[in-house]
């Protein structure tokens, strides 16, 4: 779930102002207070790689079985010719590989759609996306979509633009993220940073939700600056829906921008937007930098929190029943080039301050991240 493309350098200047969660994220109430103490979390193997499979990334549930989408050798705009992806489905009780499948391309976001037995997989981030829909039990070839219009652009340094993670919300409505927007268009330059998606055919319409550059208010502004700015989004990434008061919430992470924003209003014309800065607790052993994050999931109580390990290509699993309720767990993905020095490391987010501690770096790489409750202790949004 990250673009290929040269990442820009992050914003560094952050403080750690608190505010309110009452008035700034209202959905987050339950994430703790600022400061609150960081969960320890024991990580056990769930899973190994099947045999020729490599490059994890994206995780979902459906049923009783857990998704996994690997990359294998595909690039981030499906090349070369030919090159395919492989979800895999695994047996949540036993870790067993149950069925797999192929797809064309490099499948980045995985998303169930419980409410009608599918699940949704966004192929080639970078360029040449498109989207396949999985519907376990379907005889034949997977259903495959064209995106209208394409999220694709040309501007002055060429053609740019792909679809990444999916979120479904409450009320059924899709969410996808426009990685890799091309920043070279003519002004006002406000591609969408996250589309809505309505199938119709063999065509999936995308209809912009919010800018890269729309103007939002500042979670954490530093002191004396402004508290309101420009989003400036160059990589959308990772996004999560979590159910809640007046419909809920979209976050939606900017990894090469280190910041996250969180949409509420969903259901108005325009939601309402405010981004939260991220700082590191801990400054990197590769110097200084701010965290850019792959993925964000709420768990905490009886459940199980899912870690994909891109490094390995395992998934592990950690029990949640000592993690206070509504803690906010991130994954760190070891740097590649052009990245930021940061430590790969699964963390804990301060939505408060946008502070990120890490609390487990065993892990090579790690990338998805799913929360399954127990039976009767709510449902996994994801």
């Amino acid at each position: 779930m990250r673009s290929s493309r040269t990442v820009r350098s992050a914003t560094r200047l952050v403080t750690a102002a608190a505010l309110c969660s009452a008035l700034v994220l209202p959905v987050l109430s339950g994430a703790g207070p600022a400061g609150a103490q960081v969960p320890s979390v024991h990580l056990e193997l769930f899973a190994a790689a099947p045999a020729g499979a490599t490059n994890p990334d994206d995780i979902t549930k459906l049923g009783d079985l857990l998704y996994v989408t690997y990359q294998n050798k595909a690039a981030a705009d499906g090349s070369p010719a030919g090159a395919t992806s492989t979800v895999v489905a695994f047996d949540r009780a036993t870790g067993a590989v149950v069925t797999t499948y192929t797809l064309t391309g490099r499948c980045d976001g995985l998303t169930a759609d419980p409410r009608h037995h599918r699940i949704f997989a966004t192929v080639n981030e970078d360029l040449n996306s498109s989207l396949y829909v999985i519907t376990p039990g379907t005889a034949g070839p997977l259903a495959h979509y064209d995106y209208s219009p394409s999220p694709a652009e040309t501007g002055s340094d060429g053609t740019n633009g792909g679809t990444d993670a999916v979120s479904i919300g409450t009320d059924g409505t899709v969410y996808v993220a426009h990685s890799n927007p091309d920043q070279s268009l003519p002004a006002p330059n406000n591609t969408a940073a996250v589309y809505t998606l309505e199938l119709h055919g063999t065509t999936a319409g995308l209809t912009p939700f919010f800018g890269v550059n729309d103007t939002a208010a500042i979670a954490n502004p530093p002191a004396g600056g402004p508290t309101s700015a420009p989003l400036g989004l160059t990589d959308p990434d990772s996004n999560r829906f979590l159910p809640g008061p007046h419909g809920g919430t979209l976050i939606q992470d900017s990894q090469a921008d280190s910041k996250l924003v969180f949409a509420t209003g969903l259901a108005a014309k325009t939601p309402k937007l405010r981004q939260l800065l991220l700082t590191n607790a801990t400054p990197p052993s590769g110097g200084a930098a701010t965290p850019q994050l792959d993925d964000i999931e709420r768990a905490g109580g009886p459940g199980t929190l899912y870690t994909v390990d891109q490094a390995t290509g395992d998934v592990y699993r950690a029990d949640t029943g000592q993690v206070e309720p509504g803690t906010l767990f991130v994954s760190q993905p070891a740097p590649k080039s052009g990245d930021l020095p940061n430590d790969p490391a699964l963390g804990v987010l301060d939505p408060h301050t946008g502070v990120v501690t890490h609390i487990d770096s065993t892990m090579g790489s790690p990338k998805g991240l799913l929360f399954v409750p127990e039976h009767g202790h709510g449902s996994d949004a994801k």
